[in-house]
């Protein structure tokens, strides 16, 4: 079975990541803090990777932000990344190709170059066979 979130866990993350977008410093100050507590925790990326790709129902910049995060995380901490939370984000990544939200396939498309130009394109042998697979489909956002 796939990784799915703690509901109140994802509940905290989101508001977070709200809270971030505030002009207030003093607040973007502990918002800091905060995801910097949080990077102490391995399934912390899976719940950024959770809200980017699956939450299409939360507003884009708050998806956008998730993903932009998580982007930072694997350029500063891939190599320190559990396998299977490599792996998820790397599942969910290819899956979200096709987002219908064009700023979302363009954080997604920033995640992948950023995992692939951290070293792991040796151990993603599926990633250029499905991106070329997914050229085929008849869906504009995916080809794009």
């Amino acid at each position: 079975m796939a990784w799915q979130p703690d509901t109140s866990g994802l509940d905290q993350i989101i508001q977070l990541l709200k809270e971030s977008q505030s002009p207030d410093t003093e607040i973007q100050r502990m918002v800091q803090q905060k995801l910097e507590q949080l990077n102490q925790y391995p399934d912390f990326n899976n719940y950024l990777i959770f809200v980017l790709t699956k939450l299409t129902t939360e507003d884009e910049p708050t998806r956008s932000l998730a993903g932009l995060i998580l982007k930072n995380n694997v350029r500063a901490h891939y190599t320190n990344f559990p396998q299977n939370v490599a792996e998820f984000i790397k599942q969910e990544c290819l899956k979200a190709v096709g987002d219908a939200s064009a700023l979302i396939r363009a954080t997604v498309g920033i995640l992948i170059t950023t995992i692939a130009c951290k070293g792991d394109l040796v151990s993603w042998q599926d990633l250029l066979p499905t991106l070329c697979q997914l050229l085929d489909s008849e869906n504009y956002n995916t080809c794009e």
